[in-house]
């Protein structure tokens, strides 16, 4: 016992000697796994720190639902067939044609998607009660045209029309066939409003 004890001072008084303290002695001799573990919860801390304002940035928040959630959260609501979604006044106005042989409009969050209205339509809209191609089949063509988001879709004069915003802001319009669901034609509109919601998605 005495031997380790003056081993322990001889070790004490060399890190003096070199400027060290005794609280140093400590944490090399007894302490050594605790600094790591110090420095590893640390680095995990950090990490965590570092981790979460990502996550938030990730998630969906403060966007624009997709206009593929639109639909199928219309669908939801009311079983049916869709033949329009618009972005349009800070939010979503998709027209449906129900399983209840009623015409619908729906009106769901710019953001969450969500449905946060929705009524009957009386207007006669019977020749636009389906087609071949879905509106979500015509927003991946339109997309495929034009890389950007898709503010609109709309089964109109015998085809879908979609207006896409580019990645650089620019609109553009996009036809696709009702039957094939190939794109036909797509050009810049060169009528864009600047007062319209829809231009400001991305």
């Amino acid at each position: 016992m005495k031997r380790n004890y003056v081993i322990a001072c001889i070790a004490a008084a060399a890190v003096l000697a070199a400027g060290g303290t005794a609280t140093g002695v400590a944490l090399a001799d007894g302490g050594g796994s605790g600094t790591g573990s110090s420095g590893a919860a640390t680095a995990t801390t950090a990490s965590a720190r570092t981790g979460t304002p990502a996550a938030n940035t990730s998630g969906s928040g403060g966007g624009v639902a997709t206009i593929d959630r639109v639909v199928h959260a219309a669908q939801a609501s009311e079983p049916g067939t869709v033949t329009s979604a618009e972005l349009d006044h800070g939010r979503w106005e998709v027209d449906l044609y129900g399983k209840d042989k009623v015409w619908h409009e729906i009106h769901l969050d710019r953001g969450t998607g969500k449905v946060i209205a929705s009524r009957t339509d009386g207007g006669d809209q019977d020749d636009r009660k389906g087609a071949p191609v879905t509106a979500t089949r015509a927003a991946a063509a339109a997309r495929g045209a034009v890389a950007g988001t898709v503010t609109s879709v709309e089964l109109d004069n015998g085809r879908w029309e979609a207006e896409v915003t580019a990645h650089n802001g620019a609109r553009h319009e996009v036809y696709i066939d009702l039957t094939t669901g190939k794109v036909t034609s797509e050009h810049l509109n060169r009528h864009q409003h600047d007062g319209d919601d829809d231009g400001d998605d991305d």
